[in-house]
């Protein structure tokens, strides 16, 4: 904190608190019911009723929603006077299930035109909304310098994977220049491998074979030297050298390696100092390759992917690597690479000193999608920051970040659309790093921040153009800061932060531009006689007291207004993954407290206004971290009756002395716990539920994985599971495992909330 502050309201500095743990609550959580939504509501639109004050640029943010419309700030540049928008071309870049569109413009020199994007299938009738859109121009300053782009830029949501869209863009300026146009543009589905190319054998060896089924190619390398377009290389368990692969594929003819289940096929770079696998040289680009379903560990990188575009890497193990998967070069041709269902731990100790340079998982270019992978100790687990090149359309979400040394997740110097949503990041430096964006919009949605050191979201050097809402973080010192950073062109909209100093600690005075917070919630657990808030290097004691156009809307919470907040007394005694629960507790005033959000709030559940947080009542918990194989459980015999109610169950499973629910037996080695498994059941309304687990160490480090089944009345759930510890676990441990049952649903769901594993001893 700065020495020095001025002050607003009467407020008295605050000394630094003495750290204690946070509160801790763990009573079931029943669902609540959600009113019924207005016509408004339903369109995005939440009516403001009892506003305390007026705010300069309110109306056109509220209007502006039905349609995914931001107006640029009504500040103009000194001496700017009115000049009509001149409408260049468009480019557009897609994803799974996104589409992001760039308009370049000039002229309108005073920044007060707008623009939506609205959305159909082709050839559908009706159009709906597209997500808000944002403004860069070229005067503002971005790391010390001229921006120097001039664009409206906004993305189309939550789209069918392999379709095509129409997107209709509409620019109005009043003094002249305005203009509609449509174009076309169609998702992309995940790579396959090819259905008509070679499907050739590999077991381990040193050279040699045909690939047949009798007389296999002995070793990766053999096979990699004969690939070509179309090939599908089913390999064999065993352990493998590293190789080269040089050869592309084709367009619905990629080369593919496949391994088989559980990862049995180990990739052992035995103390390399290059890549365990190596994709592409620095002389070529090298694309459509599927590489999936290895253990690839001991190396310097464990994927060293190098010019590549139009590459998968799927559902790999990728352990004891100082880096995982890697684009190690930038030359503006990697693109539309897909990296998910890894899990990847590093060799970084965390907390650590310092900031390292490893990375978890680090790409380049255009396009790329990293989704639901568990990454764990490395100074950044996720980054899509380009080295050289511009940045457009990437996409990060479903990720279980943990122990990081310095980000969790980190969209640094992308430009436009790039969206990171519905990631945890556990035990981490900083969350979402987004220093800087370079215009926007960068989209930051329904992240679980918890146990972060310094910013959950690190919004420096002059970053530009963010759309931060719905997100939940929970962490000592403040909230929410910048740490005397320069940050401009951002909405805050419906997002939960808690902290036990400052609510949030904003100290800088933006140079140009604006900065809109509202419908946010803001929480502390610090001595109630001091100031919650400093915005503009400014304190003030309450939302009330904070300027106009500042939290209008807000509204302040505890930490018992969520079911499990608590944090250790020191950021570097860790939390266990998955162990928190920052979902709202019925009636907590972040209920129905937010508002309507275009497009964005789409797939999320939404009745009516929407939850503040990262958690909407009622709606499907995120899935975090890789995505096992869930068969369909079949029909309930003995259903729960259908009711508006989540309830949680928790059990709790010692090694020894009496059990809280259910005998639980445990096989493990006593010598180095490797492995926990368990079998045991419990009654919950006098139907019996069985549930057992099989936990495995991933290579040395803290991180676990597995599976839990849970049957009830002859159905089985399967539930993958991920959890990293603080500590390695001794030969006394204690297991709580929070279940959940959703009876909104015929028949009931089940689900896991809460895995914990501690060490007891």
């Amino acid at each position: 904190m700065p020495p020095s502050a001025s002050s607003g309201t009467a407020s008295s500095e605050r000394p630094a608190p003495a750290r204690a743990g946070l509160l801790k609550e763990t009573e079931p959580i029943p669902r609540y019911s959600l009113g019924a939504a207005t016509l408004g509501e339903q369109m995005g639109v939440r009516a403001r009723i009892g506003v305390r004050r007026p705010r300069p640029w309110s109306a056109a943010l509220v209007a502006g929603a039905v349609l995914g419309t931001l107006l640029a700030p009504l500040s103009s540049p000194a001496g700017a006077a009115g000049e009509p928008i001149v409408a260049g071309e468009i480019r557009t870049d897609a994803t799974f299930e996104h589409i992001g569109l760039l308009w370049w413009v000039s002229g309108d020199k005073d920044h007060d035109s707008s623009m939506s994007i609205e959305y159909r299938v082709q050839g559908q009738p009706a159009w709906r909304p597209g997500a808000l859109a944002m403004r860069a121009y070229p005067e503002i300053r971005v790391q010390d310098d001229p921006l120097g782009l001039d664009y409206w830029a906004a993305s189309a949501m939550w789209l069918q994977p392999g379709t095509t869209y129409e997107l209709r863009a509409t620019i109005t300026d009043p003094d002249g220049g305005g203009s509609t146009r449509t174009v076309t543009a169609s998702t992309r589905t995940m790579p396959t491998p090819a259905t008509g190319g070679r499907t050739l054998h590999v077991s381990p060896g040193n050279g040699g074979g045909d690939g047949s089924p009798g007389d296999p190619f002995r070793g990766l390398q053999a096979a990699a030297d004969i690939a070509r377009p179309g090939d599908t290389f089913l390999v064999s368990a065993g352990t493998y050298a590293p190789f080269d692969l040089l050869a592309s594929g084709a367009p619905g003819a990629p080369v593919s390696f496949l391994g088989p289940d559980e990862g049995t096929a180990i990739i052992d770079g035995q103390g390399v100092d290059s890549g365990v696998v190596t994709l592409g040289r620095y002389d070529q680009t090298l694309s459509h390759v599927i590489l999936e379903g290895f253990t690839i560990r001991n190396g310097r990188w464990g994927v060293d992917a190098q010019h590549t575009r139009d590459i998968a890497i799927l559902g790999n193990r990728i352990t004891d690597v100082d880096d995982g998967i890697v684009n190690r070069r930038d030359s503006a041709n990697e693109r539309n690479q897909t990296v998910c269902d890894n899990a990847i731990t590093g060799r970084e100790p965390w907390p650590g000193s310092g900031i390292p340079s490893s990375e978890g998982i680090d790409l380049r270019g255009d396009g790329n999608v990293v989704c639901h992978n568990a990454v764990t100790n490395f100074s950044d687990c996720i980054s899509v920051d380009p080295y050289t090149g511009p940045s457009y359309g990437n996409d990060v979400f479903g990720n279980d970040v943990a122990f990081c040394v310095d980000d969790g997740i980190e969209i640094d110097h992308n430009r436009a659309n790039v969206r990171a949503w519905r990631n945890r990041v556990t035990n981490s430096r900083m969350g979402v790093s987004v220093q800087p964006i370079e215009g926007g919009p960068a989209y930051v949605l329904r992240n679980e921040l918890v146990n972060i050191d310094y910013e959950p979201l690190k919004m420096h050097n002059f970053t530009t153009g963010l759309v931060i809402a719905h997100n939940s973080g929970v962490k000592l010192g403040f909230g929410y800061g910048d740490s005397g950073s320069m940050w401009r062109n951002t909405i805050l909209r419906n997002n939960l932060f808690l902290g036990d100093r400052y609510a949030f600690e904003f100290t800088t005075v933006p140079d140009e531009g604006f900065r809109d917070l509202d419908y946010n919630a803001w929480g502390t657990s610090e001595d109630p006689g001091l100031p919650w808030f400093k915005w503009d290097n400014v304190r003030y004691d309450r939302i009330a007291d904070l300027p106009p156009g500042v939290e209008d809307n807000g509204v302040a919470i505890d930490h018992r207004d969520l079911v499990d907040a608590s944090l250790p007394a020191d950021y570097g005694d860790g939390v266990p993954v998955g162990s928190k629960d920052l979902r709202l507790r019925p009636g907590a005033p972040a209920a129905d407290a937010g508002t309507g959000l275009a497009n964005l709030n789409d797939p999320f559940g939404v009745v009516g206004a929407p939850d503040m947080g990262a958690f909407e009542s009622g709606a499907a918990l995120p899935v975090y971290g890789p995505r096992g194989d869930l068969p369909d459980p079949g029909p309930d015999p003995d259903p729960d009756p259908v009711g508006d109610e989540v309830r949680v169950v928790t059990a709790h499973f010692e090694v020894s002395g009496q059990l809280a629910a259910g005998d639980i037996d445990f096989a493990r080695d006593r010598v180095g716990l490797r492995s926990v498994t368990g079998t045991g059941s419990f009654t919950d309304r006098g139907r019996s539920v069985t549930v057992s687990f099989d936990m495995n160490r991933y290579g040395s480090g803290p991180l676990w994985y597995g599976r839990i089944d849970v049957g009830v009345s002859g159905r089985t759930w399967v539930l993958p599971v991920w959890v990293a510890l603080v500590r390695p676990m001794g030969n006394t441990t204690a297991v709580s495992l929070s279940l959940f049952v959703d009876t909104s649903t015929s028949p009931a769901r089940w689900g896991l909330a809460a895995w914990q594993v501690s060490d007891r001893g």
